[in-house]
């Protein structure tokens, strides 16, 4: 029996309706609002970009403090849904399973630019708070010590046990371990 290990990066996008169940604000409403403000801000002081919502969180005078709460709120539960999920969905899978790192792409900076169409349903989609990019490995115990192909079998792994649980899991990366 072969043991092999894989690390895999996923990013998975949280169902709007699993994360509004568990909280008080609406993930949309609270992502329209923010990309407003955002936009706004960003008109206002002629950036050409739009800021990193840390950016915000340190000078709150462009974006309302108590919405700032509201998508920091969110972020954390999308974090914590995505990882009992993917714990429970993925662990009797592998022999074992580590997250190594984890992050909700709302803190990350907006790949939208001022300027272009449907810029500001591009912007409120970014402020949603349902998207978290992951990083795991995972062993897997190769039973009939035969070589595969272990990226592609545990990519479909990743798919067949955590697809239907959220609204998208794309794997980004997966590589073979020593």
């Amino acid at each position: 029996m072969k043991v092999t290990n894989v690390a895999l990066s996923l990013l998975v996008t949280v169902k709007p309706e699993d994360l509004d169940s568990h909280s008080a604000a609406a993930s949309a409403v609270v992502g329209k609002e923010l990309a407003k403000q955002v936009a706004r801000y960003e008109k206002e002081h002629r950036l050409g970009y739009y800021p990193a919502l840390d950016f915000f969180q340190q000078s709150p005078d462009g974006v309302e403090t108590d919405l700032l709460d509201a998508v920091d709120n969110l972020a954390w539960l999308a974090t914590r849904l995505v990882r009992e999920e993917v714990r429970r969905r993925l662990r009797p899978i592998f022999a074992s399973l580590r997250i190594d790192t984890m992050q909700n792409l709302v803190y990350t900076m907006p790949k939208v630019r001022p300027g272009k169409l449907s810029t500001l349903d591009k912007l409120a989609e970014h402020f949603t708070a349902n998207k978290v990019r992951l990083e795991l490995t995972a062993r897997i115990l190769n039973q009939d010590d035969a070589e595969k192909d272990l990226k592609r079998y545990s990519s479909h792994l990743v798919h067949r046990w955590l697809n239907e649980h959220f609204e998208a899991v794309e794997v980004t990366s997966c590589r073979q371990q020593n």
